[in-house]
């Protein structure tokens, strides 16, 4: 589809939408446990003959967005047989997630360590998995459980555990092929990462690309003799891992080093790659075996990101394997994480006028034409993360969730991140200030740091990516690692004071750390 096709550019009065929305909206909830699934019950209706989920959220880490697809996925389960679920998190590491749930003796810590993008700590997802692991661990079930990865390795921003797979394989099947990918990648996979691609020669990063695009080739070539030497399965995650590995060297090679201008690039061999691991997923589980998605709204929606002229995986996706193969099904709310209402031209804005708190609404049943169709094929801003992007909501969904509130997800500290509370530093008021953080995918945050009534608080208030760290108001807390915490973000954050003033340091579960400096006082707000 190219962009904006089978969108209007007129401005359609929102009141019939409304009107037919408010008929036809089901009300639903977000219940704290699962005895049972009743709630669900009217999406038998929804899913028909479909066998491939996908629910969206308007931003990461948000319980009732990662409440509600799981409670999907479990309801599927137990009414529709669904087997697998999808997960926008590495799919190279994710492997240890994958064989968790089937039952390997892996420590949960290592589990969440593997689930990278920040997933791995949040109570909705990891009680997803306990679930999982415990239904295949119960020989009386009628079929088994699989969780995947979709989505690349190392955050896109490094090569180096995709390579590492891929070594680890050679060694087993062919110590002279491992040897030969060793001298060819070792020193460029351990030294280019999404910070230092400007300093490679372009020739240097075209050669890191062909090379691991010969590795690929060379094991498939090698299929029938590699399988007879380990197992189909370990094969199959092998090539695949290769395959990414070439993707996130093509990503770093490519990406123009004016973020600005590369942001396309970057997208959309990232989104590629998610397809292709998906159809990967798919064809080793089969495409009728019942799968749910969990990802971000800007991956799944058929409709392009517009502002950067990136095309999403849902685009790509139903491109090539049909629009209804997939049901694709949007996340919106009323009230961003920060509280902030959606700007009046919004969808957002739409939906909040439908009337319940919280609902399901199905585009599928609009009218075919008149005002509601047209309300549908219009571009309009459609808030995401804490930003907003011109979608076509009948273009982008099939379905929209709706919850007119949200709220973060509630942590559950793996061993590697915990550390006990300590007493604090004096002084701690010296850490106050604006500061500026260079954040995921060269995004600039904005953080404010305060001292009071004796705690030492930040605000994001003012910060538009809610990525890195909560954009709201909470307390942080010093540990024996000499570093803070918050209680409801799990990232850490410490400070340094350097001659020319003061540099602060977050670090986020996926091990990626962003840097940043104080540019100005803060207020108390």
């Amino acid at each position: 589809m190219s962009f904006g096709e089978g969108c209007s550019s007129e401005n359609y009065d929102s009141d019939a939408f409304i009107e037919w929305a408010h008929k036809h909206a089901v009300p639903i909830s977000v219940p704290k446990n699962d005895k049972d699934f009743n709630d669900l019950q009217f999406f038998n209706a929804v899913l028909g003959s479909a066998r491939i989920v996908a629910v969206g959220e308007s931003a990461h880490y948000l319980r009732e967005w990662n409440r509600w697809r799981a409670r999907l996925f479990k309801y599927l389960v137990l009414e529709h047989g669904f087997t697998t679920f999808v997960l926008e998190s590495a799919l190279v590491e994710g492997r240890i997630v994958h064989d968790y749930v089937a039952g390997a003796d892996h420590d949960h810590d290592t589990v969440a360590a593997a689930i990278n993008n920040v997933w791995g700590v949040w109570t909705e997802i990891n009680e997803l998995i306990r679930w999982m692991r415990d239904w295949n661990s119960d020989p009386s079930k009628p079929f088994k459980l699989h969780f995947y990865g979709m989505d690349g390795t190392g955050n896109w921003s490094h090569a180096k555990n995709a390579y590492h797979a891929v070594l680890k394989y050679l060694v087993y099947v062919d110590q002279p092929h491992a040897n030969s990918f060793a001298r060819s990648l070792e020193k460029t996979v351990h030294e280019i990462s999404f910070e230092t691609r400007t300093e490679f020669p372009s020739h240097a990063l075209r050669m890191a690309v062909g090379d691991a695009q010969l590795i690929v080739n060379q094991i498939e070539q090698a299929r029938t003799v590699y399988i007879e030497l380990s197992s189909r399965d370990d094969y199959d995650w092998a090539l695949r891992s290769a395959q990414i590995l070439r993707d996130v060297l093509l990503c770093l090679a490519q990406t123009d080093p004016d973020f600005k201008k590369g942001f396309r690039e970057f997208w959309n061999v990232r989104d590629i790659s998610m397809t292709e691991s998906l159809h990967w997923i798919l064809e080793r589980e089969g495409f009728n075996t019942g799968t749910v998605i969990g990802a971000h709204n800007t991956h799944l929606q058929r409709y392009p990101l517009r502002t950067e002229k990136a095309t999403s995986m849902g685009s790509y996706f139903a491109n090539r394997f049909g629009r209804k193969t997939m049901l694709v099904v949007g996340a919106a709310s009323s009230l961003s994480l920060k509280g902030d209402a959606p700007i009046a031209e919004s969808n957002q804005a739409t939906y909040s006028l439908v009337g319940p708190d919280s609902f399901f609404l199905d585009f599928r049943q609009a009218p075919k034409g008149g005002p509601v169709a047209n309300w549908l094929a219009q571009e309009r801003p459609d808030r995401s993360n804490l930003r907003y992007q011109p979608v076509c909501a009948g273009e982008a969904w099939d379905c929209i969730l709706f919850h007119r509130t949200l709220s973060t997800a509630t942590v559950e500290w793996p061993a590697f991140l915990y550390s006990p509370y300590a007493t604090p530093p004096n002084n701690l008021d010296r850490f106050s200030g604006r500061y500026t953080i260079y954040g995921f995918l060269a995004v600039v945050n904005t953080l404010d740091v305060y001292y009071d009534k004796g705690g030492l608080f930040t605000d994001g208030q003012d910060d538009i990516s809610g990525e890195i760290f909560p954009p709201y108001r909470a307390q942080i807390y010093y540990c024996e690692d000499s570093q803070f915490r918050w209680k409801v973000w799990p990232s850490l954050i410490a400070f340094e004071e350097i001659n020319d003033g003061m540099k602060v340091s977050v670090k986020t579960p996926g091990g990626k750390t962003y840097h940043g400096y104080r540019t100005s006082d803060a207020k108390l707000k």
